[in-house]
């Protein structure tokens, strides 16, 4: 399965060198890796620190069905939300690392969650050894359908004319959807006032019903709320356009410096033998060299993440937290 130019880029950027090596080392994966005997004879489970029915859950179950077929292991889904993930991150951190637990980190838990908390439970680097990452989801800058822009400039000009008046929904305090219209404002030199919600849902439902201005959206729910205009998409917020909004300009073509999305991907605790990462990885990078597990990512609205080794999954996940720390630290975002 071929990588897009613009997760190319992306990852490019995120980690510079290293992604040469990942693009040119899917060959280096045995064929039968996915099918090597797994230790002992029990289910994995696969602990997703989000309520079930979001993307981020169905994209973990999606990889769940793959893994157990492709492994012919049971890999068992649950659901430990809360905290932005830290509750399931720090279940999964204080876990046996015999192989058997593992966790569907994001950029939230790992890259985000270290800057937000002052007494984070868990250290992301430390405590947990990289698996393989396998899905992205890039973001959208979106507008209520009432207010009198269609553009990212016809936006800010208004944003300008109303200093503090327009308001920007989250779906909390310290999540991506807040950061990431950090990283805007600071930019746009604008001042809107960020309203937190408990969850994506409740703050949807503000942005759709002409209660809050602004909102950053993942890109398969801005393309689905904005086919019958109930919502305006202005940019995305990776480097090149969303695959599924391919007539939306990006924030760099707009004139921002912003290229970030999230990810999803797979870890254990630290401690889990070598050989059994190195199982899960290759089981990892068949599944994505394939086509059901792409096919199924993008029906959901997301898209496969290049294949890495667990070395260059560790790597990236690092500079990650290089990315968003800073732009966190600025705005004093915090969650104790």
């Amino acid at each position: 399965m071929r990588t897009s130019s613009w997760q190319h880029r992306y990852f490019k950027k995120a980690f510079g060198g290293l992604l040469a090596g990942v693009m040119m080392g899917l060959s280096g994966f045995p064929a039968t890796a996915g099918a090597q005997a797994y230790p002992g004879n029990k289910p994995i489970k696969m602990v997703i620190p989000w309520p079930a029915g979001g993307v981020t859950d169905a994209a973990g179950r999606i990889l769940a069905k793959q893994l157990s077929e492709s492994m012919s292991v049971p890999v068992v889904v649950e659901n430990r939300p809360g905290a932005n993930g830290l509750i399931g991150a720090d279940y999964v951190a204080k876990s046996a690392p015999d192989g058997y637990t593992l966790f569907l980190a994001t950029a939230e838990t790992h890259a985000i969650n270290p800057y937000i908390y002052s007494k984070l439970p868990y250290d992301p680097i430390k405590d947990f050894v990289a698996v393989a990452p396998f899905a992205i989801n890039p973001f959208t800058v979106t507008v209520r359908s009432g207010i009198p822009a269609s553009t990212m400039k016809e936006a800010v000009e208004l944003a300008q004319k109303s200093p503090g008046k327009l308001t920007n929904a989250s779906w909390g305090i310290g999540s991506s959807s807040q950061i990431i219209m950090e990283m805007v404002k600071k930019q746009a030199k604008v001042d809107i006032l960020h309203i937190p919600f408990q969850g994506e849902a409740p703050a949807v439902t503000a942005l759709m019903g002409d209660q809050v201005d602004f909102m950053v959206l993942p890109a398969a729910r801005a393309e689905s709320f904005s086919k019958d205009g109930r919502v305006k998409v202005l940019a995305t917020t990776t480097a090149e356009r969303a695959w599924l909004l391919p007539d939306v300009p990006t924030l760099k073509e707009q004139g921002y410096n912003v290229d970030v999305a999230n990810w999803f991907g797979l870890v254990a605790p630290a401690g889990t033998p070598e050989d059994v990462i190195d199982v899960l990885n290759a089981a990892v990078a068949k599944l994505l060299q394939g086509e059901p597990l792409p096919k199924a990512l993008r029906e959901l609205g997301v898209d496969m993440h290049p294949v890495m080794n667990p070395a260059e999954f560790q790597a990236f996940i690092v500079n990650e937290g290089k990315r968003w720390g800073p732009v966190i630290r600025e705005a004093n975002i915090h969650l104790d």
